[in-house]
């Protein structure tokens, strides 16, 4: 079996109730980190968002958004994924996986998935940033990722 060459993790992982039909209030942010030595030469890190099952084995249909993008460093970063909206109501991971792009081709690398979001009529209407949420935020408004004080202080106020 093949060392592990990357890590994901959630840096602001999706919201664990959200409405049907409406854009998770919060961005989805996830970290990367080469944690050995990749394989072949690798140019790019695409990372795409996809629809899981409750139990994170299947795939189900109804994510849309902004669902692949790109870590700006081949070794490692943040990627930012927004605006992110389930369609159907019922209960679902959201998976994050990460591909390393070369001359040959793109390979799979690693993926993360979510804890299980229930997505049902009934949910906040909004999603507030606790306040480590925040710290994170504040944190990543230097990694170029398009999130501002400003964008900060609108969710909080959501």
């Amino acid at each position: 079996m093949a060392a592990r060459e990357f890590s994901l993790s959630f840096e602001i992982a999706p919201p664990s109730s959200v409405r049907p039909g409406q854009a998770f209030t919060l961005p989805v942010v996830v970290s990367v980190r080469q944690i050995g030595t990749p394989s072949g030469n690798v140019l790019a890190l695409p990372v795409h968002a996809s629809l899981r099952d409750e139990a994170g084995t299947g795939p189900a249909t109804g994510l849309s958004g902004n669902l692949t993008t790109s870590c700006r460093d081949a070794k490692s970063g943040y990627v930012k994924f927004s605006p992110l909206v389930i369609s159907k109501a019922g209960k679902y991971r959201v998976r994050i996986m990460l591909g390393a792009a070369s001359y040959n081709g793109v390979v799979t690398k690693e993926y993360v998935d979510s804890s299980v979001i229930t997505v049902a009529a009934n949910a906040p209407a909004a999603q507030r940033p606790t306040a480590s949420q925040v710290a994170s935020l504040q944190r990543l408004t230097a990694q170029s990722l398009d999130i501002t004080s400003a964008d900060i202080a609108k969710w909080q106020a959501a």
